[in-house]
């Protein structure tokens, strides 16, 4: 009798469903991804479009994850340049900006150090002058600012060539297959879809992301964590602002938010507001667009008149952890084995290469033998959203 690899379902198909599924094939597992949708058109469509360490998680002590995410950041700069950029940002201080220029330059020390010989260019502080001949910000209260890098990326366009990779390094990618019912048969799961069909499969690799919850609940499973669902709201103009990106300061509740070159136009975000309702349809309330807006018009010479918002989008990031203000929840991903299944909560952008590394591992754990995946080589796409 000929022996087979065991098969392996990956549920979900945004950015780390795809890649935990391009790892998976790349060590030799039969991986099939099924995603109720277009892989990529949901979550993972809808960020900041920001490869980044996160400068702003140093103020929480999340020190482990920036650094993780500097590192990552670092070598998809190096191996996909066709999608991954990097992107100049400008931090502008004002007279009543909630931070001081010790912790900000702190904070960007930090930042450089733990991203080693691996960071783009040193930040440099630039006197008042500078800073508003860099962006149309106005001068009044000004005192100066701080420049860094990061990097951005087209996000759709990052999950497509994910998934052209896995496709071409084995594995059988089904799109638009909701998967409807998980139950188990013997040491192995039934995998039914809404297609009609039902599939066995050694293992389960459950990286639905915000339906996480949903899923689990609809199959009696019970796990770890139950996941926040936090919804970020952005903007996108209709012309371009800068060629620079910012970041600035809310000065009444000291969030930060961005405004980003992004094309030919200017995406600003995001928001953090609780998701209560399902996933599915989320969009950016009137309160976030207005919220948005004001604060945009606290910082720039020309005001933004609600007719040069071209369009907004919202995406629901799915947050390991409960707290009262969202910004306070951790980007920290947990991969939880229980069996044979694995559960994959929350994750980031930056970090999925990272993320699929670790669900491998635990797959590998349950099969009881170390495999060596073959080199990631990107089947890049360039297929877009705007």
């Amino acid at each position: 009798m000929i022996a087979t690899e065991p098969r392996v379902a990956v549920i979900g198909g945004g950015i780390n469903g795809a890649g935990a599924a391009w790892e998976l094939a790349r060590r030799g597992y039969e991986v099939v991804l099924f995603d109720k949708g277009i892989c990529g058109a949901q979550t993972s469509s809808a960020t900041t479009k920001m490869i980044h360490g996160g400068l702003r998680y140093l103020e929480r002590m999340h020190v482990a994850l920036v650094r993780e995410s500097l590192r990552e950041r670092a070598w998809l700069l190096e191996h996909l340049p066709q999608l991954v950029h990097p992107l100049e940002i400008l931090l502008p201080l004002y007279d009543d900006s909630p931070r001081r220029r010790t912790t900000i330059a702190t904070g960007l020390v930090l930042y450089d150090r733990l991203a080693g010989r691996a960071k783009i260019a040193a930040h440099q502080f630039l006197p008042a002058a500078t800073v508003a001949a860099r962006a149309p910000l106005r001068s009044d209260g000004l005192r100066g600012g701080f420049v860094y890098w990061d990097a951005q990326v087209d996000d759709f366009a990052l999950v497509r060539s994910v998934v052209a990779s896995a496709a071409r390094d084995g594995a059988t990618i089904r799109e638009e297959t909701r998967v409807d019912a998980l139950r188990r048969d013997g040491d192995a799961w039934i995998v039914q879809t809404n297609r009609g069909d039902a599939s066995r499969f050694d293992l389960i690799v459950n990286a639905a992301g915000p339906w996480m919850n949903e899923l689990l609940r609809a199959n009696g499973l019970a796990a770890r964590y139950v996941l926040s669902l936090v919804r970020g709201g952005h903007l996108v103009l209709t012309r371009r602002i800068s060629d620079t990106g910012l970041l600035l300061q809310s000065t009444t509740d000291r969030r930060v938010f961005f405004v980003l070159p992004w094309k030919e136009t200017t995406l600003v975000g995001t928001t953090e507001v609780v998701q209560r309702e399902s996933p599915d349809g989320v969009h950016a309330s009137e309160e976030e667009i207005e919220y948005l807006i004001a604060r945009y018009n606290r910082y720039f010479r020309e005001p933004l008149p609600r007719a040069d918002v071209a369009s907004t989008f919202a995406g629901v990031r799915p947050l390991v952890g409960r707290a009262a203000n969202p910004s306070a929840i951790g980007r920290d991903f947990r991969v939880v084995r229980d069996g044979n299944m694995v559960n994959v909560f929350g994750g980031k952008m930056t970090t999925f290469m990272a993320l699929a590394r670790k669900v491998a591992l635990r797959v590998d754990n349950y099969f009881g033998r170390t495999r060596v995946a073959r080199e990631p080589v990107f089947a890049v796409s360039l297929e877009s959203r705007a």
